[in-house]
């Protein structure tokens, strides 16, 4: 009953601060961290995901009569699932949709790109720029890359890869720009901006 009590007077914050923004134009932002709950009785069990989680969308959305909240008022929400892995072990145990989610987070001030099964996958549009990944550097996806810059009318990307310098010279090779970066290091630094560990 305290875990329950203790969740909902914090969500009551955040949809506080949802009421704040929609009133003065605000554009504050939060966060709500919670470990599952799960025990050995209930393996399945997650406060975070199940109760807290579904509340705030609801509030977003709008319920009772009143309305939802707009992206620039913070109605936007992402339930995000923390995996712990060891800085050593990244190369190994770390997946494309951690990447993707971390990538995504580092990269753009808005929920996580949900991951897609694909060669390359957009990230972010910014001024002129384009930021992708790429997790595997194949035909189909140097292709789909070089194809980027005159497809969204862009001059230059930013491509987040496996082997960062060896794309780097495919592209240079069809002419195209780009500033590729290694998936492994992106996935290493938000570690390190944790101070600890690893969760990716």
């Amino acid at each position: 009953m305290t875990l329950c009590w203790i969740s909902l007077r914090v969500q009551a914050r955040q949809q506080a601060v949802l009421e704040l923004n929609a009133e003065d134009g605000g554009s504050r932002r939060f966060i709500l961290c919670s470990s599952t709950e799960a025990t050995a009785k209930e393996p399945n069990k997650n406060l975070c995901r199940d109760v807290c989680a579904e509340r705030l969308r609801r509030v977003m959305a709008g319920y009772g009569g009143k309305p939802g909240y707009s992206v620039a008022q913070g109605g936007e929400f992402a339930y995000v699932q923390l995996d712990k892995i060891e800085a050593a072990d990244v190369a190994f145990e770390s997946t494309p949709e951690h990447a993707t989610t971390l990538i995504s987070m580092q990269n753009t001030a808005a929920a996580p790109v949900e991951f897609v099964q694909a060669a390359i996958q957009i990230i972010a549009i910014g001024g002129d720029w384009l930021t992708v990944i790429c997790h595997a550097a194949t035909p189909e996806a140097v292709n789909a890359l070089a194809a980027l810059p005159a497809q969204h009318g862009l001059a230059r990307l930013a491509v987040f890869c496996p082997r960062p310098k060896a794309l780097a010279a495919l592209l240079a090779e069809r002419g195209v720009e780009a500033n590729t970066y290694s998936i492994a290091d992106a996935l290493l630094k938000g570690q390190v901006r944790g101070g600890q560990g690893a969760s990716a």
